[in-house]
């Protein structure tokens, strides 16, 4: 009988922008290395999907209508469920108040748009390294 092969568990990481062509572009590059995807434009629904889907990273735009990136990124950590989640944000802007205030929200990586993934997935990567595990 041939030993248990290991089998490679697939990530999963939530992405939350109000864009949806900058939804469309994590996820494509995403999907690229492997990785299960789960996409919304509403902040909202950014809870109960990461409640029921339990992603192993999560990243948000800031500026969104209604509920914010810092406040959602605060409620998750809040949350029993998801608290343990890592945090990335995604924006636009690179004021340091704005950085202060992504990490005090539990933010764990600060990313800008346009993404350069040449530096941005060596800063994520981490959070998602594929473990491997016995059939």
């Amino acid at each position: 009988m041939e030993p248990a092969k290991p089998i490679k568990t697939v990530k999963t990481v939530l992405i939350v922008d109000d864009y949806p062509y900058m939804l469309d572009m994590v996820a494509l590059f995403l999907k690229s290395k492997g990785l299960r995807v789960l996409c919304t434009t509403d902040p909202e629904k950014a809870y109960a999907i990461a409640e029921k889907e339990t992603p192993d990273l999560i990243i948000s735009d800031v500026a969104m209508p209604g509920l914010d990136g810092f406040t959602l990124l605060r409620g998750f950590k809040e949350n029993k469920l998801t608290r343990e989640i890592p945090l990335v944000l995604l924006t636009g802007t690179d004021k340091i108040a704005d950085v202060e205030e992504g990490f005090a929200s539990g933010a764990q990586v600060y990313l800008l748009k346009p993404v350069d993934w040449a530096s941005a997935w060596p800063k994520i990567q981490p959070f998602l390294a594929v473990s491997e595990e016995k059939a």
